[in-house]
């Protein structure tokens, strides 16, 4: 994973090797997504300006899934979305998106012209290593203490079986995003289905 590259708001490119060394907040998103991302964001913030952790002591890393989400536009997001100047946000080419999610093991779907993906927020340690995740944005300032602890080196029962659990939530997570996209396709297609129609019953009218 530390080998990955992505390119920051600034046009520079970048590794993730840069955060070893320090806990690292890893959020997902794409900066088109109508609710989700943005709702996860918002909580994350929340969560952070109510935490009791050092600033300096962790790092937080948004990171766009869609390779269309340049600088000018992470700039943009930067700006709209009021994220903090402390966390960094960046994206990257589509081979470079896949490494990372595979990494994670996080699968996205692309639905119309946008994303189903699971929405959560990874806990990397100083090594880059997944230690806790938050699945949804139903979290308080409590939950991310307790996932920066962990990813600080402080120990507990889900850490340990970190990996299993993750694996199982990221498959069920995965086989929700498939049905949805599944789902998705078929509604378009009857719609699609349906204007043909439509069109062909007007031409025969005239």
């Amino acid at each position: 994973m530390s080998s990955i590259h992505w390119q920051d708001e600034l046009g520079r490119r970048r590794e993730l090797s840069e955060f070893s060394g320090y806990p690292l907040i890893l959020l997902p998103i794409y900066t088109r997504c109508p609710g989700p991302c943005l709702r996860n964001v918002e909580q994350l913030k929340q969560g952070l300006a109510d935490s009791t952790a050092n600033p300096r002591q962790f790092r937080v890393l948004l990171f766009s899934f869609d390779p269309s989400d340049d600088a000018a536009t992470l700039v943009k997001y930067r700006q709209r979305e009021n994220i903090p100047l402390a966390w960094s946000i960046g994206s990257s080419s589509q081979a470079e998106i896949e490494r990372l999610l595979d990494s994670i093991g996080v699968q996205i779907a692309k639905a119309g012209n946008e994303f189903a993906h699971p929405n959560i927020v990874l806990f990397l340690d100083p090594k880059l290593r997944i230690v806790k995740w938050i699945y949804g944005t139903a979290y308080s300032a409590g939950d991310v203490d307790h996932a920066l602890n962990v990813a600080g080196g402080e120990s507990d029962w889900v850490a340990q079986h970190g990996q299993l659990l993750y694996s199982l939530l990221l498959v069920t997570a995965s086989g929700l995003c498939v049905a949805l996209t599944y789902y998705l396709g078929k509604i378009f297609s009857r719609r699609s289905g349906s204007d043909h129609s439509a069109v062909a019953r007007l031409s025969l009218d005239r």
